[in-house]
């Protein structure tokens, strides 16, 4: 029974103990946290008007020092304030979306005007985004690994600012690059996908001039070395192609009283290798980025022949006419082309 009685007097201490941890927080100038912690439970029903003063003047408070500190920024003309500035936005955009569910009186008591900032943040954002790839890029393109390193923070704010920027992967993969020691690129089969004998060799021909002037520590000898501390994979993971195909159109062409039968007629086949490229952060042991990659190469011939008077065809069929039916290129043929595809492709990707 008397555990029974000592309920309320536990009740108050807790009630007591979280009023004073708001205080504590609205005191250190953690208004965000007051507002956030505070606001749910006033939005269900839960209403103490110590509480609602503390969130009023949590809100009001940071929403002046927002405020302010955008007007400063932007005053200052300066490049690099635009993701402070966003972010600004975004803080006060989240307090007031918190208050948006208070009862309509509460509202007015605490003097709570929506805030319609949607323009405001579209434009920061776009501005935050666009001083982020620019610096990061002039970073990334100094060699130094310092400043790949410097470039990398602000790589982290522009995936905050926007997770999906168009540059993000990019400059993601040339950061890694660039802070690399030592990195060894690989080509694997894990399947193993029936290629040529030299297909691997083909992937992995590369300049090692051009991957030098790109500060490009990509290791392609496969010299054995026990210091790398990033691996590229390129990964073979799917071939599939198209049988040996003939389309034929007829049709008559007329010139001066004279016809022709003409058919126009084209020779088509494909193959296609699908993968991934991973790169691989051997000091933490996990795959950081892959990129899938599709290649196709098509055999495509166009030749015409016809039955009639060559003087009736018009001068496109002429040009058919002087063409000739090819052989078929053969399997490995376009596996090597698609090979010297995926080698253009990983150049562009180590050298960016």
């Amino acid at each position: 029974m008397k555990y029974t009685k000592m309920l309320p007097l536990l009740a108050f201490c807790l009630l007591l103990s979280a009023c004073t941890s708001y205080e504590k927080l609205y005191e250190a100038g953690s208004y965000d946290q007051v507002v956030q912690k505070l606001s749910p439970r006033i939005c269900s029903g839960h209403i103490r008007t110590h509480q609602v003063n503390l969130v009023a003047k949590s809100f009001h408070k940071a929403n002046q020092a927002d405020h302010e500190r955008i007007i400063a920024l932007k005053e200052s003309g300066k490049p690099d304030a635009w993701p402070e500035i966003y972010q600004r936005y975004v803080s006060m955009k989240g307090r007031n979306d918190a208050l948006g569910c208070f009862p309509e009186n509460i509202k007015q008591g605490i003097g709570y005007t929506p805030l319609h900032l949607d323009d405001e943040l579209s434009a920061a954002r776009n501005k935050a985004e666009s001083y982020l790839v620019a610096k990061s890029e002039l970073l990334l393109n100094s060699g130094n690994k310092s400043d790949a390193k410097e470039a990398d923070k602000l790589i982290g704010q522009l995936s905050r600012t926007n997770p999906q920027n168009k540059h993000l992967q990019n400059l993601r993969i040339k950061s890694m690059l660039h802070q690399a020691e030592h990195a060894l690129l690989r080509f694997e089969n894990p399947y193993h996908i029936p290629v040529p004998q030299d297909f691997a060799a083909t992937v992995l021909q590369f300049d090692a001039n051009e991957l030098e002037k790109a500060n490009c520590p990509i290791d392609v000898t496969k010299q054995r070395r026990t210091d790398y501390d990033l691996l590229v994979r390129i990964k073979l993971l799917n071939k599939s192609w198209t049988p040996e195909r003939l389309d034929a159109v007829t049709f008559e062409e007329k010139n001066n009283g004279k016809t022709a039968k003409v058919t126009d007629q084209t020779q088509s086949k494909s193959m296609t290798i699908k993968g991934q490229i991973e790169y691989y952060d051997i000091k933490n042991d996990h795959i950081r980025i892959f990129v899938p990659f599709e290649v196709t190469s098509n055999f495509k011939h166009n030749f015409a022949t016809i039955e009639g008077d060559r003087e009736a065809c018009s001068e496109q069929t002429l040009l058919l006419l002087n063409e000739k039916e090819l052989p078929f290129p053969n399997e490995n043929s376009l596996l090597l082309d698609t090979a010297k595809e995926l080698n253009n492709i990983m150049a562009k990707e180590l050298t960016r």
